[in-house]
């Protein structure tokens, strides 16, 4: 009798696990178009953040310069290379482009390859 209560439990957690497996392969592109959304957001959010500082070195490096205080065009510099690259940034990761990729996701359409790069194990796990 227990040996065939122990089968049984077997059996039924074997069936179990199967159909857990098959749900998790039906679940997957939702899975890659939320990674996508991760990966866009986590993007735009390291713009902004980068464009604090930036805007930061951009305005005293301009207030510096036109004072005539040493060392001022560097900082203005700084302001300018921060700046282009947090525009840039956000440009490349825009709400505009992440929804043109999930639609085009949806419709059947892969990844592009530069975004499936960037995609990391984190962005799917989150």
């Amino acid at each position: 009798m227990i040996a065939y209560l122990s089968r049984t439990c077997a059996f039924t957690g074997l069936l179990a696990l199967s159909a857990f497996s098959s749900f998790a392969q039906t679940t997957q592109p939702a899975d890659s178009s939320k990674a996508v959304q991760r990966l866009f957001a986590k993007r735009r959010t390291g713009s902004t953040i980068l464009a604090l500082p930036s805007g930061y070195f951009f305005g005293y490096g301009a207030v510096a310069t036109a004072r005539g205080i040493d060392g001022a065009p560097t900082t203005l510099g700084l302001g300018v290379v921060l700046s282009a690259v947090a525009i840039a940034k956000n440009a490349r990761f825009s709400k505009a482009k992440e929804e043109a990729i999930l639609s085009a996701y949806q419709q059947g359409k892969p990844i592009p390859k530069n975004i499936r790069r960037r995609l990391k194990k984190k962005h799917f796990n989150a």
